[in-house]
């Protein structure tokens, strides 16, 4: 009988509560509180401040993987992803060629959907139409969560792994 490798990789403590940081802040504000509210508009506020805790710590004391700069996918890691498509991957740790992409595009989707929600109290964002652009992100974000579950869920069965385990608190 073959041996399973088994998979040990975990993110960094800090990592792990910003992660789920945001998906808490993102969830309160999609579908549980009201625009407009203070709580809307605070959660918007510390969202803005997880993920600019999480890009100073990926350039200052973050381990191997949560780096920022092995955050950017090389070409390479993107060619290698048909492979992927078609084989069964082992488990490795980090993020491979098309994750990275997801992490970019869910974090400045966010930052994006803060920023337009603070924007569209402001005079000037008013009269920018920053509540459409607001709502534009707000639909991209709700897109990009459900593509963030399904690769997840792909992936753990390509590759064997539990990758929600990485993500979940624990012993490292």
């Amino acid at each position: 009988m073959p041996s399973r490798r088994v998979d040990t990789f975990r993110w960094d403590p800090l990592v792990r509560v910003v992660h789920w940081g945001i998906v808490f802040c993102c969830a309160a504000n999609l579908w549980f509180d009201e625009a407009g509210e203070a709580l809307h508009e605070q959660l918007g506020y510390l969202v803005m401040v997880l993920i600019g805790v999480r890009l100073l710590w990926g350039v200052t004391f973050a381990g191997q993987y949560a780096r920022l700069g092995t955050l950017w996918p090389t070409l390479s890691e993107l060619r290698q992803q048909r492979e992927a498509l078609r084989d069964r991957q082992p488990p490795a740790p980090g993020h491979h060629g098309s994750g990275k992409l997801a992490v970019w595009a869910l974090w400045l989707t966010v930052l994006a959907t803060a920023f337009t929600g603070w924007l569209q109290n402001t005079e000037a964002g008013f009269g920018w139409g920053a509540d459409e652009w607001h709502e534009g992100c707000v639909w991209l974000l709700q897109g990009l969560i459900a593509l963030h579950l399904a690769a997840l869920l792909f992936t753990s069965w390509r590759q064997r792994s539990n990758l929600v385990r990485r993500m979940l608190p624990g012993r490292d």
